[in-house]
């Protein structure tokens, strides 16, 4: 039987960002100083090599370096979620096995893309990866903008029943599947995926996010999820206007570069996302940098 801390599951995840170098190549020593100082800023946890973490344009090495790298920059101080989802059922199972040897808590996946698979053989991904490694703590990634596929009450109930899915990562505005989800399978994590739905996701049963923007706000999500825990929604809600204030611009500007560029305004150069993902030009980089500079403060 799986065996996880709750705790592990209720919390502001940072979708963290990978540092790359102007020839693309990974700059692990920046990868680990933003871990390091985005837990000064109150990230809770992170999600590593997801969307924002570009981790499918990575190498399968570099998602191992990738996750190595992050646990040791956390240092135990909070938990780590790997994304090892791709198209490959193998590839899966061997990312997944490294990234509990490393020490995350646990693994997220994207269902199977490209081909039109059945919604069988989707479910049997999943449960082949944990056939091969019994013990795998496994979140189901809800991203159905990018992938084509949206999990519900109905058609993942076969997976929410299996006792290694502890948690769904739900980046899908349908807050009433969510809801039902959390419902029909009362012992599984409900994480939500949007950062411009938080407060909203949370009145809905979720107990944590997962957010591109945290990498940079992540002081604003503690704001907000602090003041719902408290009852005060008005204080809550002007918390989230600030969060969807910062979604909205970055969304224009291109939001995982604009979380990388904003981290090289701070100090620490992140680069920019790999091809085909072009650089910000400088329109972009200025509307970023005025962005930095207000205040996190509610609005």
């Amino acid at each position: 039987m799986v065996s996880v801390n709750p705790a592990d599951f209720e919390r502001i995840f940072s979708a963290l960002i990978t540092p790359t170098r102007e020839d693309e190549s990974v700059n692990y020593d920046a990868l680990e100083e933003i871990v390091r100082l985005q837990i000064q800023d109150g990230a809770e946890g992170f999600y590593c090599c997801g969307s924002s973490g570009e981790g499918l344009l990575l190498t399968l090495e570099e998602r191992k370096k990738v996750v190595e790298h992050v646990i040791h920059a956390a240092q135990g101080q909070v938990p780590v979620i790997a994304h090892v989802g791709t198209i490959r059922t193998a590839d899966v199972v061997d990312l997944a096995r490294h990234a509990m040897s490393a020490g995350a808590v646990a693994v997220s996946m994207i269902p199977p893309y490209y081909y039109k698979f059945s919604m069988d053989e989707i479910m049997g991904y999943y449960e082949d990866v944990i056939a091969a490694i019994p013990d795998l703590p496994t979140i189901i990634y809800n991203i159905p903008q990018f992938t084509g596929v949206e999990f519900g009450k109905d058609n993942a109930g076969r997976l929410l029943a299996n006792e290694n899915i502890v948690g769904i990562k739900h980046t899908s505005t349908n807050l009433y599947s969510l809801e039902r989800m959390g419902q029909a399978f009362p012992g599984k994590h409900l994480i939500n995926g949007f950062d411009e739905q938080l407060i909203a996701a949370l009145s809905m049963g979720a107990k944590a996010t997962i957010g591109t923007t945290v990498n940079l706000f992540a002081p604003l999500f503690r704001q907000a999820k602090q003041a719902f825990a408290a009852g005060d929604m008005e204080t809550a809600l002007r918390w989230q206007r600030a969060i969807n204030l910062r979604v909205e611009a970055t969304v224009k500007i291109g939001i995982f570069n604009a979380m990388k560029y904003g981290w090289t305004l701070r100090g620490v150069d992140c680069g920019f996302c790999r091809a085909p993902f072009r650089p910000l030009d400088q329109s972009a980089r200025d509307s970023m940098k005025a962005l930095m500079e207000l205040p996190l403060e509610p609005c």
